[in-house]
């Protein structure tokens, strides 16, 4: 694999940072144990500290010196005694190789090699604990400007970072495929689950990237549902994955919806033919220096064209639009930025104002998509109780919806698909490669059910 390109991720959050002197430094996680125990909590990276050292290990800190573009790694020292619990560690010159720095000393030394470098002033985080700097503290420290260059760094991937990402989705997207064909009725949410979780760390992957969804049926109009604790008792129905497997702390983000007998119902079919060109015309027209809200905006025109075919809308597709109707029916964001973290950050640049309608409010993106963004493509239809029920009392959105046609479609719950995308100099790369039109989906569900 390659060196992580710790200099290049420096060098450009200098550069968003704008000045020509002075040292960055940022100071990794540390083991959290439970309170009034010996056992610890799962250790993730800080994802900002990742990002500029490519270090998963705790207790690390890291700085670089603008003026010289000179990295140095400060590596938490192992005693004897420790290494008889946790194994003896990398040597600092390995540490050194391994992430691409151009030092590497102990956190011990910390103080005595930064004060050394006399820098004018240090860049950290606002979260960052910085006792271990010592004497340095005397000089001025800036707490508030580096955040945002970094996060505006993060946004933009560069080729190591879009390979791990693809390399995630392969792994993700095969899982994904293995659960297509093993899914039984009789099964239980935790099962596919776990199995997924098992099939991507048999590939790579160090974790998942979020909490996984396996949602069967009225379960999968729960957005974020993890209970994941029902048993798939309902051929008619179906069940919605969403889950991501992390490889080199890059994340994937992959949804697939398929029945849990080898066909779609009638209504699951029409729900998810609408999702799916929702998705396959927002992936379409994605490219640079196009708006990501007009994307939302684009993907809710598709929804209204089809749930006005169903008779579940009713009236002009104007009007809809301008009422935001499909917002009772799609109530997330189109998707967002993914890179280190699953919702990535960035999505927001300063001074940039939240859209306050149905759905456009959480749009977790409001920005110009340029290359080297990576974005996901979920568009999703749900029937969700509480939602719906604010629609019905509202006279100016009630009239637009056919609430006996919606009885109908109640039982399907939520359909929802979602792909990695990078956006490339004239259009956009799908990165994730797995099963989704409705032929294929039922050739696996079928030879599964024949075996």
């Amino acid at each position: 694999m390659a060196i992580y390109p710790t200099k290049k991720h420096f060098s450009k959050t200098a550069k968003n940072l704008n000045v020509t002197s002075g040292i960055i430094y940022v100071r990794g996680g540390e083991i959290i144990i439970h309170p009034d125990s010996d056992t610890e909590y799962d250790f993730h990276q800080d994802s900002n500290f990742y990002y500029l050292s490519g270090v998963r290990e705790s207790g690390f800190s890291a700085a670089y010196d603008i003026s010289t573009d000179t990295a140095i790694l400060f590596v938490n020292h192992i005693s004897a005694d420790e290494s008889v619990w946790i194994g003896v560690p990398p040597s600092l010159e390995d540490y050194r190789i391994k992430h691409g720095f151009d030092e590497a000393h102990y956190t011990y030394d910390i103080e005595t090699v930064l004060t050394s470098l006399k820098p004018p002033v240090v860049y950290t985080l606002p979260y960052c604990k910085t006792e271990q700097l010592g004497m340095v503290l005397e000089l001025a420290v800036d707490r508030e400007k580096l955040l945002e260059p970094l996060h505006e760094a993060r946004v933009f991937k560069d080729e190591f970072e879009i390979d791990m990402i693809r390399r995630a989705n392969r792994i993700s997207g095969d899982a994904h495929l293995a659960l297509m064909k093993e899914t039984r009725l009789g099964m239980n949410e935790a099962e596919l689950r776990g199995r997924f979780v098992g099939l991507t760390l048999a590939q790579g992957c160090i974790y998942e990237s979020y909490g996984t969804i396996a949602a069967r049926g009225r379960n999968a109009s729960i957005l974020h549902y993890t209970k994941n604790n029902q048993q798939l008792d309902d051929d008619t129905e179906t069940i919605l994955v969403d889950a991501g497997g992390t490889y080199e702390n890059y994340a994937s983000d992959i949804t697939r919806t398929w029945p849990i007998g080898p066909k779609f119902s009638p209504e699951c079919r029409e729900i998810y033919q609408i999702v799916l060109d929702m998705q396959k015309i927002t992936i379409d027209a994605c490219a640079p220096h196009k708006q990501w809200e007009d994307m939302h905006l684009l993907s809710n025109r598709v929804a209204a064209e089809g749930l006005l075919r169903l008779g579940i809308l009713k009236g002009s597709i104007e009007d809809i639009m301008e009422h935001d109707v499909v917002g009772y029916f799609l109530p997330h964001g189109i998707g967002h930025f993914l890179g280190i973290d699953t919702h990535d950050v960035g999505g927001y640049p300063k001074n940039t104002e939240r859209i306050d309608r149905p759905g456009l409010r959480y749009l977790r993106v409001r920005r110009e998509m340029l290359p080297n963004m990576v974005l996901t493509v979920e568009p999703g239809i749900y029937f969700v109780d509480g939602i719906l029920a604010t629609a019905r009392a509202d006279p100016k959105i009630a009239k637009h919806i056919d609430f006996e046609k919606v009885a109908n479609y109640h039982k399907v719950g939520g359909v929802r698909i979602e792909d990695n995308i990078v956006i490339t100099e004239d259009g956009c790369e799908n990165l994730t490669n797995c099963p989704k039109e409705i032929s294929e989906l039922e050739a696996i569900r079928s030879a599964a059910y024949n075996k």
